[in-house]
């Protein structure tokens, strides 16, 4: 049960996060809100991993070459992937990672689900995915192209990080995945920034001349590491494969507060698609208490 509640904060702080971010990348490259994020996740992680505990005989090697991997793949990705297309295509492509989670946390993990948390599990994956999806769709916006492609594979590539994650956090029995995590997302979004022609200096001097500009970028990122560290919080006590669906229902989440915070207008389809979402989530709780 804690684990699912773990799951439910990440949910929620990911979909502040996924807000604020879509109003950054009108004023500012993806990499920039990266290397914030970057910034707020050393401040945050390296403490909160001390105090959770964290052995420092166990193979920091292994623990760095995970670390790496999840910044790249679970974190500087999905920052790329939202930038691209329209952020209601992107949405929709991006909720469905729960799918992969599950999927290759059966087969790396060897993760097994009931069938009654199974089909719960599905029902919260296809409620939030059909939350996601737009009211009206051309099909020409669902083509193979870079928009789709992006985040197709950071969807891809987030099931894949959170699975082999969850698997070195089960072999090491403490957080020392996330304290190496919290230092190795710093080289990452350096790099990120050079790939993008940015720099260190602009971020930082936006941030006092033109805070104006940065103050989404600099939530974007407070709120996704804040929400990311309750994903691998919740990954201490549940298994990926229902933890990662229920972090899922940030897109049903987004499409809600979005209509109270952007002033986004909600269809009948949308809220029924949330309830359905709900409905998936509640059978988890409900079979897992």
């Amino acid at each position: 049960m804690i684990g699912i509640i773990l799951a439910l904060f990440c949910a929620v702080f990911v979909t502040l996060s996924q807000i604020t971010l879509r109003k950054s990348y009108k004023e500012l490259q993806p990499s920039i809100a990266f290397f914030f994020d970057a910034v707020f996740g050393l401040l945050m992680w390296v403490p909160l991993a001390l105090v959770m505990g964290v052995n420092f005989g166990v193979s920091f090697k292994e623990a760095l070459i995970f670390a790496v991997i999840s910044a790249i793949l679970s974190e500087a990705i999905v920052f790329f992937a939202l930038s691209k297309g329209e952020l209601a295509v992107t949405a929709t492509v991006l909720a469905t990672y729960p799918v992969y989670t599950v999927f290759f946390s059966r087969i790396i993990n060897h993760e097994e689900l009931t069938t009654g948390l199974l089909f719960f599990v599905g029902v919260a994956i296809f409620g939030s995915v059909w939350a996601s999806l737009p009211d009206k769709v051309k099909k020409t916006d669902l083509k193979l192209r870079k928009e789709i492609v992006w985040p197709f594979v950071a969807a891809v590539c987030i099931g894949l990080s959170d699975t082999i994650s969850k698997g070195y956090i089960n072999r090491s029995g403490d957080f020392s995945f996330l304290f190496m995590l919290g230092f190795v997302q710093i080289p990452v979004a350096l790099a990120y920034l050079r790939i993008e022609r940015e720099s260190v200096v602009k971020a930082l001097k936006g941030t006092v001349l033109k805070f104006n500009s940065y103050k989404y970028a600099l939530l974007g990122g407070f709120f996704n590491i804040i929400g990311t560290g309750f994903l691998w919080l919740s990954f201490s006590y549940a298994p990926a494969s229902i933890a990662s669906p229920i972090t899922g229902t940030s897109g049903a989440l987004t499409v809600l507060l979005s209509h109270y915070v952007l002033c986004d207008r909600i269809s009948l389809r949308k809220y029924i698609a949330i309830l359905v979402t709900f409905v998936g989530v509640l059978g988890i709780i409900i079979l897992r208490a």
